[in-house]
């Protein structure tokens, strides 16, 4: 008898106590809650402050503004708010349901709330809360629940300041919307002419101004700089041409252009930078899009990069490991030529009858692998002769694209599939 008795108790200790409990404590918190409702429940979302409206709705693609102006909505903030909604709890209730009057509904600042937000569920149910005044410490924010029950309670303050957002917070903020990986090209337009840079795995090339390989972090610097580069403020949502006009953005009068081609139908996005404004800001447009926009000076900057910036300064591509003879010529005599036997020490064939230092060899290897073009000169004058040459040969050196380049002696340089290099004194302009 004694062990059932046991038994008992412990069944209802684990099934009232612990799992009851646990249930309780859940009912608890929900009870708490100022909107019940599942992550992808949420279908449009009110804010509401007198007259003024801003709605988002839940379309196929994500969120979108509705009102006070028609936009993409920025996914991660309308995310964000929704759960800072469903985190929002009740503190205290002031005035009980049955007791709210309309005296004291005005007195807690809720017969002109500052805010009031709707939202709709999936299955057409409406939640409203309105938001009041502050308490007298600022901790709280008097809030009343509309419909049936309208008891008036508090929250914390912090919690309204995350639900009283406005238009400018949760809309589509990007300056313009891409896939940065999937860029296969970028032309730009501006006062320095045309630039084109192609996407050729796992680098870049530039076709327009010049045939050269792309410097491809500066690429990337520059696609990451757009793609993170957000709106300061929206200026006009529906310009007219002579708005664009006075904004720089006019047909053919931008300061600068840019398209990008995208993915593998090769999607066109295109922004505009047109004048700047008093704080230093440039009003800019996205073709996909009607707004005038301001966006930061640094922005600016990126995208006018100097072509130079833009192309590969590395003059010699080579494996160091691969390197098997190395040929130095001054002018038309030939200096030394030295080759490295299987265990990786150099032993000179020119001249004859003297040791090489392979230190001093492999610290050639390192410079040259680490020389890096200080600027691009124009053109190369009909007398202009190497200072000296060097010739890198071995074993699965890969061929190089042919490309002219030109130095502070006037010299040209080209990798071929012996991977032979002419090379100014030092310095490259």
């Amino acid at each position: 008898m004694k062990f059932k008795t046991n038994v008992a108790l412990l069944a209802f200790v684990y099934f009232y106590e612990i799992k009851g409990g646990e249930e309780r404590r859940q009912e608890a918190e929900k009870s708490k809650q100022l909107f019940v409702f599942q992550d992808d429940d949420a279908q449009r979302l009110e804010l509401l402050r007198g007259d003024d409206a801003l709605v988002l709705d839940k379309g196929t693609g994500g969120w979108n503004l509705s009102a006070p102006m028609t936009d993409g909505a920025d996914q991660e903030a309308v995310e964000r708010y929704l759960r800072n909604l469903r985190e929002c709890e009740r503190e205290k209730v002031v005035v009980d349901s049955a007791a709210a009057s309309a005296e004291q509904v005005a007195q807690y600042g809720l017969d002109a709330p500052r805010l009031k937000v709707r939202l709709q569920t999936e299955d057409g149910t409406e939640q409203v809360v309105a938001f009041g005044a502050d308490s007298p410490t600022d901790r709280f924010t008097y809030a009343q629940l509309q419909g049936d029950n309208p008891e008036i309670f508090v929250v914390r303050a912090w919690r309204f300041d995350n639900l009283d957002k406005r238009a400018f917070d949760l809309r589509d903020r990007r300056v313009l919307a891409f896939a940065k990986d999937e860029v296969m090209q970028v032309q730009r337009w501006g006062t320095g002419g045309e630039t084109v840079l192609a996407r050729a795995e796992p680098d870049w090339q530039m076709h327009e101004p010049v045939v050269a390989r792309a410097a491809a972090d500066a690429v990337d610097g520059l696609l990451d700089k757009i793609d993170q580069a957000e709106i300061e403020a929206f200026v006009a949502e529906d310009p007219d041409a002579d708005s664009l006009a006075s904004y720089g953005l006019g047909e053919r009068a931008s300061q600068v252009e840019i398209a990008l081609l995208v993915g593998a139908d090769r999607a066109e996005k295109r922004l505009a930078i047109g004048g700047a404004d008093q704080q230093g800001r440039w009003y800019a447009r996205d073709a996909s899009r009607p707004q005038v926009f301001l966006v930061d000076s640094t922005l600016v900057q990126e995208l006018t990069k100097n072509i130079s910036d833009l192309r590969d300064k590395k003059p010699l591509r080579f494996e160091r490991e691969q390197v098997e003879r190395i040929v130095l010529t001054r002018g038309a005599a030939p200096a030394f030529a030295a080759d490295k036997d299987t265990s990786g020490v150099w032993h000179l064939s020119e001249p004859v009858g003297r040791d090489a230092k392979s230190w001093k060899l492999n610290s050639l290897l390192s410079d040259l692998e680490q020389l890096e073009v200080e600027g691009f000169a124009d053109e190369l004058p009909a007398e202009a002769a190497p200072a000296f040459s060097i010739e890198f040969h071995g074993e699965g050196q890969a061929a190089q694209p042919p490309e002219p380049r030109t130095y502070n002696r006037r010299a040209t340089t080209r990798c071929t599939s012996s991977v032979v290099t002419t090379l100014p004194s030092w310095t490259w302009i």
